[in-house]
């Protein structure tokens, strides 16, 4: 099933109070898609600020279980399972590889112009992701994706990154490894913050088959409204 998110996204960014900085783009028996705006963690960090777990548990007055994490200054799909029996299932899949994450990426450097194969090794280090060639010991594994390029602007360029492992700061430390920075990403080797402190990566699409229904899912996301780099994205390019 092939959700028209593009719809469903302008339709609750009307309905929605505006100074919410998430939209519910989807909800099915057992889960929910979220749309999360720059700014926003996913779940609790070590400040008073809320988190979006703690706001959507509130919300429908249940445990909801975070089934992917993107960091606080990215933008875009979040999924939580609604049952332990589906978070449990979905947990497996992306073990295995059965769900498809595409990130976009708006990148610093000289990226290669055919698709691209980043093969490294990682571990995280306080707040850090350590990335290295080779696993320097047992706490290190495996971190790969591959990313295409989709267009080129005056200074920064525009990548698809197809995630296949899922480590801690994992797009953001392989592409700053080859001198890909992230733009506006300080911590992995961007030279200037962007204004609204984001980073210029977004959670752009999900697609995977139901473990129960065997039903096909797809969710898009529209492009953040945060850097006027988003905004002149040639949309027939992704």
């Amino acid at each position: 099933m092939d959700i028209d998110v593009n719809n469903l996204f302008q339709k609750n960014l009307k309905e929605a109070n505006p100074y919410e900085s998430y939209f519910i783009l989807d909800e099915a028996d057992d889960f929910i898609i979220v749309y999360k705006k720059n700014g926003l963690a996913v779940q609790v960090t070590d400040t008073d600020a809320l988190d979006l777990e703690t706001i959507l548990n509130e919300k429908f007055n249940r445990k909801l279980f975070v089934l992917n994490r993107i960091d606080q200054p990215v933008s875009g799909l979040v999924i939580f399972g609604k049952t332990k029996e589906f978070a449990k299932a979905f947990t497996e899949m992306m073990k295995l590889r059965q769900v498809s994450k595409t990130y976009l990426a708006l990148v610093g450097g000289e990226p290669e112009s055919q698709v691209t194969d980043l093969l490294h090794y990682t571990k995280k280090y306080r707040s850090r992701a350590i990335i290295a060639d080779e696993p320097q010991d047992e706490f290190f594994k495996e971190a790969l994706l591959s990313y295409c390029l989709i267009q080129s602007f005056d200074h920064y360029h525009l990548l698809k990154v197809d995630l296949k492992t899922g480590r801690y700061h994992q797009i953001r430390a392989q592409l700053s490894a080859v001198g890909l920075p992230i733009k506006g990403d300080l911590k992995y080797g961007s030279k200037r913050p962007n204004i609204n402190r984001s980073i210029g990566l977004l959670s752009y699409k999900y697609e995977f088959i139901h473990p129960f229904t065997q039903k096909a899912y797809s969710y898009t996301a529209e492009l953040p409204d945060n850097d006027v780099l988003w905004s002149m994205v040639d949309l027939l390019l992704l």
